[in-house]
């Protein structure tokens, strides 16, 4: 990411419930998981990092925990990338700036829920952030807003964190932009749309109007 913003720390877990048999593990490239350009909520993204794998060493440095702790919760792969658009005016400028996306997979849901677990607790940890709530949000999910640690071009700026669990998938979304310019919606649509694109669903869409027959 760029060194304009400052980097973010969270990742995951709940211990699963007994009752209905588990639904099938989800399987397949992390990276296809990942959001696409095309489904950003403002106008301008462009890559800052393209969608690339990631090792538990190469997750704990980006501050997602330990990496001891996601090899014995089973990490199996991970993907991630970073979208920027250009702020030339900070003050004005609504919605995200930046977004980091991050999804993990993990060899079982227990796993994913062990380290959603241990990154809610980091991220409520971490100083001046605020819990805000998800709605439903996949199998549980967390959120957090902390400010900036300081402003930038005299404006002042937040971080936006939703961590989330699709089964064995562990998901986290970053978002960053000006205080009062983004908000906990803007997140929450995407990983909303993220987790539709997970479980190998469709967005509904209206049909088209019928043709006249004579």
């Amino acid at each position: 990411m760029r060194t304009l913003w400052w980097v973010a720390g969270g990742v995951a877990a709940l211990t699963a419930c007994a009752g209905p048999a588990a639904p099938p593990l989800l399987r397949g490239a992390p990276s296809s998981c990942l959001l696409t350009i095309d489904q950003l909520i403002s106008p301008d993204f462009a890559f800052d990092s393209i969608p690339h794998s990631l090792t538990a060493p190469g997750l704990a440095s980006t501050g997602a925990g330990p990496a001891t702790l996601l090899t014995s919760a089973g990490l199996t792969s991970a993907a991630a990338e970073d979208f920027f658009r250009d702020a030339p005016d900070l003050a004005t400028l609504n919605g995200p700036v930046q977004i980091g996306d991050t999804v993990e997979e993990f060899g079982s849901a227990g796993g994913a829920a062990t380290v959603f677990q241990a990154d809610v607790r980091r991220l409520d940890a971490v100083r001046g952030s605020t819990a805000v709530s998800t709605g439903t949000l996949g199998d549980s999910a967390h959120a957090t807003i902390r400010p900036g640690p300081s402003a930038v071009a005299g404006t002042a700026v937040v971080e936006i964190t939703v961590e989330w669990r699709v089964n064995n998938l562990l998901d986290v979304l970053v978002v960053r932009g000006r205080e009062g310019g983004v908000r906990p919606e803007d997140a929450l649509l995407l990983a909303h749309r993220q987790t539709v694109a997970e479980l190998g669903l469709a967005t509904p869409r209206a049909s088209p109007p019928q043709s006249p027959t004579g």
